[in-house]
């Protein structure tokens, strides 16, 4: 009788600390999910525009490149 006894407790104590992990590992699971930092959004791309300005701002085409270029990207834009 008194093994039974000991066998039932033993299962009724493996029982509750196992609770007691699933519980507190949910707990911590979600605590860690909510006070995880936000993740960044991509950087910004500069478009296809930007770029062309720039290369003419620092002297790398010339003033008839870039309204040649800047013409045929309003062309690509309105096909789009």
């Amino acid at each position: 009788m008194m093994h039974s006894m000991a066998g039932a407790a033993f299962w009724s104590v493996l029982v509750l600390a196992l609770w007691v992990l699933a519980i507190g590992g949910a707990g911590w699971a979600a605590v860690r999910m909510i006070h995880q930092p936000r993740r960044q959004p991509p950087p910004h791309l500069p478009s296809p525009l930007d770029i062309l300005e720039r290369r003419f701002a620092a002297g790398e085409i010339t003033h008839g490149e870039f309204d040649e270029a800047r013409a045929r990207l309003r062309e690509h834009e309105l096909d789009v």
